[in-house]
């Protein structure tokens, strides 16, 4: 049976394939902080063990407050989620859309969640030659009342695009006119040095039909934990709440997540840490991918690159091959909707690691 989830972070088929062990292998595929979840979290886990007796508080009440002070919100306007896509599919549920639209390429958990409920999908495709930048004015002339849900992911994911808030209003606008609900994905934002200028959160209280949603997995490096949340009405939060498994969410994502929130000075340093370090290795391996021969490396503007091998010798599966052989996996995008073999996508990692990458690549592409 086809695995319809296809994602990054895969070591354990990787390792079984290349008789690799997962320790050895370095993970270019998923979009992960490589710093490492902050100490102050592995410390309260590993102090909290004899928690897991107990049951997690239901609907992660404490920690909805602590989200909901940061966002200058009510508790009732977050909804906290075992990882954004379980979100996604519980919105999909709740809402129960009979048409959805989806950009192509983006995320592809947004068309199987829609699916999941038999909903149709209508692609807006974002073009190549156009270096898949998303002409907003040509998808607000696009929206129409069959309508019932559009998904957009800021930055997107693979490619990286963004788009300032801004930019964004007449859209969600046009949309609430047309009684068209849009889910914001920002799994990515917080990567950025300045994410307030994209992120959509200020717009909760001018428009009903707009829902953000957030991941704390990818900034935090705990993608094992699960931990994401949603922000938007009261009314469509009390419905999202009342449809669910009460315990979605363990007590150690909980635990994580009220670290995060709380004022703290150690997860200030991390946060401002890991931008830094980040910026800089993503400014390093991008140029460095720009002089290796018949790569198209697109701009990145988060954790990860998006590449385009067309005018090399390898497709994205091959190279992935090749790579998994010497124990480095990377992401073929070829299960995007709207791409094709000639796809990549690596994450930003150490330097170190960055330059094991490099040096794999340069042998094999000059």
């Amino acid at each position: 049976m086809e695995d319809l989830h296809q994602h990054g972070g895969k070591l354990l088929e990787i390792a079984a394939q290349n008789n690799l062990k997962t320790e050895a292998i370095i993970d270019f595929s998923a979009n992960i902080n490589f710093l490492g979840p902050p100490a102050a979290i592995t410390e309260a886990i590993a102090n909290n063990l004899k928690q897991i007796k107990n049951y997690p508080e239901i609907n992660s009440k404490g920690l909805k407050k602590l989200i909901a002070q940061k966002h200058q919100l009510e508790p009732e306007e977050v909804v906290v989620a075992n990882g954004a896509a379980e979100m996604i599919y519980q919105l999909a549920k709740v809402l129960n859309p009979n048409k959805v639209m989806v950009m192509a390429p983006t995320f592809s958990e947004y068309e199987l969640a829609a699916k999941s409920v038999g909903a149709q999908i209508e692609y807006f495709h974002l073009k190549a030659e156009s270096d898949f930048k998303l002409d907003l004015k040509e998808l607000e002339a696009s929206l129409n009342k069959e309508l019932d849900l559009l998904f957009l992911c800021n930055p997107n994911n693979p490619t990286a695009q963004l788009i300032k808030a801004a930019k964004l209003e007449n859209l969600i606008k046009k949309a609430a006119q047309k009684e068209i609900t849009v889910v914001i994905d920002e799994a990515f934002i917080d990567f950025l040095a300045q994410p307030k200028i994209y992120s959509v959160v200020n717009f909760l209280a001018k428009y009903d039909n707009l829902i953000v949603l957030k991941s704390m997995t990818k900034l935090f490096a705990i993608p094992a934990l699960r931990l994401g949340y949603a922000l938007t009405n009261r009314e469509l939060g009390h419905k999202l709440e009342n449809n669910r498994d009460p315990w979605s969410v363990n007590y150690f994502a909980q635990l994580a997540g009220e670290i995060i929130f709380k004022e703290n000075k150690e997860i200030e340093k991390y946060i401002k840490k890991s931008k830094q370090k980040i910026a800089r290795e993503r400014k390093y391996l991008y140029q460095k991918l720009q002089q290796i021969k018949d790569l198209k490396v697109y701009q990145p503007t988060t954790n990860y690159i998006f590449i385009d091998l067309s005018a090399s010798k390898y497709q994205a599966a091959k190279l992935r091959q090749k790579l998994a052989k010497s124990a480095l996996l990377i992401r073929n995008c070829d299960s995007y909707h709207g791409l094709n073999e000639n796809y990549i996508r690596v994450a930003v990692k150490s330097r170190k690691e960055n330059n094991i990458l490099l040096a794999k690549l340069n042998k094999l592409f000059n």
